[in-house]
């Protein structure tokens, strides 16, 4: 097992802010994340997975305890004949880019979430009406005793939301996949990644959709109707391309974020909109990953 100790995470998300981790495990198998599992636990501190920090806010405190990352193994891109076995580590698009070639269809809408495997199965990531939950065949769950496999049903996966114990880490998946026409997929791979490129923000500091769409609604939308697009406060602002973005510029901070979002989502309710949800992480000093602090509307 590797560990550091000090270790700063704004390097190892998308928006770039935040503070430094007591401990940073750098696993390469399995046995690595149970061996830093149990050392959290004996030391009693908790622990958070940090992948690609594609939707991961990082509180400017830091964080207490012990950071886990999955490289080596764990990041692996593994091809079978259904399907595909997946490293939690690996990027989710790297791995859709893999069966695309490979004439597999189902994991498509995965093009355009930019985060890894692991993080996409804990959150069952979803994009253009289809979710993990509809490809995910098992996983295997790490924790301080040992590892299991468990299908769907047990993780009961649903909106942006899957039943992991605060001490478990998803190790691997594997998706069963369709066969299907190459260059068919290959087009909408290409629509996918266009209908992005011409949607949301480019060549900025900032991570994925900031709050969960409301049932039958679209917080961009909202958001822009309250006049949130180009928003700032302090060194954080909605983008002016998609109001459920934010951008980071140099010098801003988790403070600056989590600001704007508790303002934006003020003036989405004030405006007789729903009480939108948070849907990026945020990682919390005392306990890890969890919803940002936001507070509440009445």
């Amino acid at each position: 097992m590797d560990l550091e100790q000090n270790v700063p995470l704004a390097p190892f998300t998308t928006i770039r802010v935040g503070g430094t981790s007591r401990a940073l495990c750098t696993a390469r198998s399995f046995r690595d994340v149970t061996q830093g599992l149990a050392w959290a636990a004996s030391q009693d501190l908790p622990v958070a997975v940090i992948g690609n920090g594609s939707n991961l806010l990082i509180g400017d405190e830091g964080f207490r305890g012990l950071a886990i990352r999955l490289t080596g193994r764990l990041s692996s891109i593994v091809m079978r004949e259904s399907g595909v076995w997946c490293g939690a580590g690996a990027s989710l698009p790297r791995a859709v880019q893999r069966v695309a070639k490979h004439g597999l269809s189902g994991l498509e809408f995965g093009a355009s979430i930019p985060g890894t495997v692991g993080g996409a199965v804990a959150m069952n990531a979803g994009a253009y009406a289809s979710e993990l939950k509809d490809v995910l065949e098992w996983a295997v769950i790490c924790t301080p005793t040992g590892r299991r496999r468990v299908g769907p049903e047990e993780l009961a996966l649903g909106y942006r939301y899957s039943r992991l114990a605060p001490n478990e880490v998803v190790g691997a998946a594997a998706f069963r996949l369709t066969p299907g026409d190459p260059e068919q997929i290959q087009e909408r791979l290409t629509e996918f990644r266009g209908h992005r490129r011409a949607t949301q923000p480019q060549g900025v500091r900032t991570f994925g959709s900031v709050f969960a769409n409301p049932p039958g609604g679209s917080s961009g939308r909202l958001l822009d109707a309250a006049g949130c697009k180009g928003l700032t406060i302090g060194g954080a602002r909605f983008s002016p391309v998609h109001a459920n973005f934010i951008e980071a510029s140099p010098g801003c901070s988790s403070a600056d974020v989590l600001a704007l979002m508790r303002e934006g989502r003020r003036r989405v309710h004030a405006a007789g909109g729903p009480i939108l949800d948070a849907e990026v992480r945020y990682l919390d000093f005392e306990v890890g990953i969890t919803r940002p602090p936001l507070g509440e509307l009445s």
